[in-house]
């Protein structure tokens, strides 16, 4: 990689962090922006199974973008339950927690892709920032 190119990648990695860093001060409780273990719901639930079926724990962000909000809300799930939320998803109440954080994790990362030419990036990378760098997303 030649010196303009490397310079170019930092510059834009650099600028993705920045919107990461503003899309965690964005993101409120209501989910609205201003290789994991996946949760099982409790027995005897009979709400819709709506954290199962992600599959773009690698995906890229160009992958990302086109996928269905299902899929990346269930990703978003399989993330936060294999990280801030193991151990915690006891209730049927801690899925309804869990969905909320999931929706805010979906939006956040939808916030800082948007108008970025950053497709090349994993989305897990930008995800993980966003959980480690934010109470938000916790229990």
């Amino acid at each position: 990689m030649n010196k303009q190119k490397m310079i170019r990648h930092v510059v834009s990695l650099l600028g993705l962090l920045l919107f990461v860093f503003i899309a965690v001060g964005s993101v409120d409780d209501s989910g609205e922006s201003g290789g994991s273990t996946r949760p099982t719901r409790p027995r005897g639930s009979s709400s819709t199974q709506w954290f199962q079926g992600g599959n773009l724990h690698k995906a890229t962000v160009s992958e990302w973008k086109n996928a269905s909000y299902q899929n990346k809300l269930a990703t978003s799930a399989d993330w936060l339950s294999a990280t801030k939320w193991k151990g915690h998803l006891t209730s049927p109440d801690d899925f309804d927690r869990l969905k909320l954080k999931a929706q805010m994790l979906v939006n956040a990362v939808d916030e800082v892709i948007s108008g970025q030419q950053v497709d090349y990036l994993h989305v897990a990378e930008i995800a993980v920032a966003l959980v480690n760098m934010s109470n938000d997303f916790s229990p």
